[in-house]
């Protein structure tokens, strides 16, 4: 059973709410907030707290979890688990990792996968004008607004359960709107995919969805080669998603999250 590793990072969730899954991701762009309140469109902050369990971290050949599996293979995939993780109880993602092995990582590195306990804690602040508006431990929806600078906004927990939500709707993110364990994307220029897993690893949804698998294709890939020194640094973006009516602030929750990677070499 692999450790969970408590780490501050920028993640992915409000898409937990709404997806038939197909190759082609659906593309997105939400810009970064201004001092203006958003009117009828989401805007990014940068997170003040965002906190989850990792299982696993890969980098990958090829794509662990095509559409046509339900749980993902790393051996077909050609994925190297990065190493630190296992010695590790609680580390900051926003570092470097080296492998586990050098002895065969040739090859060229298109993905970068992580598996997630199902239990997503954040927390943020946006400000306009004389007036703060914060996250609130009740959810995304309930906002408090105060003329005074709310230096702790609460901190609410969520999980997914279906991307297409209790009411079955088309997620606006995901490609032809999802499918309730599923959601394919492209968000801000990255492609995603998202996709619940019971506790034996198995693509589910619902009540029985405690871990998240998430993989990101490389704008660049990595091409490495045996006995190669050197380390992957990922870097998160931690963002908040803030949704407006132009006067009054409605939601703010969790964006998809977006990782770079890159190689770094020692030689």
């Amino acid at each position: 059973m692999h450790k969970n590793l408590k780490i501050n990072l920028f993640l992915f969730c409000y898409l937990l709410v709404k997806s038939i899954f197909v190759d082609t991701a659906y593309s997105s762009t939400i810009l970064n907030c201004t001092s203006d309140i958003p009117k009828k469109v989401a805007c990014l902050i940068t997170a003040k707290t965002y906190k989850t369990d990792i299982i696993r971290i890969d980098l990958c050949q090829n794509n662990p979890f095509p559409n046509f599996r339900s749980t993902p293979d790393f051996n077909a995939g050609k994925c190297i688990k990065l190493s630190n993780l296992d010695n590790s109880t609680k580390i900051d993602i926003n570092k470097k990792f080296g492998f586990i092995n050098t002895d065969n990582i040739e090859g060229q590195y298109k993905y970068i996968s992580i598996i997630f306990l199902n239990k997503f804690s954040i927390s943020g602040l946006f400000n306009s004008g004389d007036y703060y508006w914060g996250t609130s431990k009740k959810g995304p929806q309930y906002i408090n607004k105060s003329k005074d600078n709310i230096i702790n906004p609460e901190i609410f927990t969520t999980r997914l359960t279906s991307w297409r939500g209790k009411k079955n709707l088309n997620n606006k993110y995901c490609r032809n709107g999802g499918t309730p364990s599923r959601c394919n994307l492209n968000y801000n220029g990255q492609k995603l995919i998202a996709i619940g897993l019971n506790s034996e690893y198995i693509e589910t949804s619902g009540k029985e969805t405690k871990y998240v698998f998430f993989t990101s294709e490389l704008n660049e890939p990595i091409n490495l080669s045996n006995n190669l020194k050197g380390y992957v640094e990922l870097k998160f973006r931690k963002n908040l998603e803030v949704y407006g009516n132009g006067s009054e602030i409605k939601s703010i929750s969790i964006a998809p999250f977006l990782i770079n990677t890159k190689f770094i070499s020692n030689q």
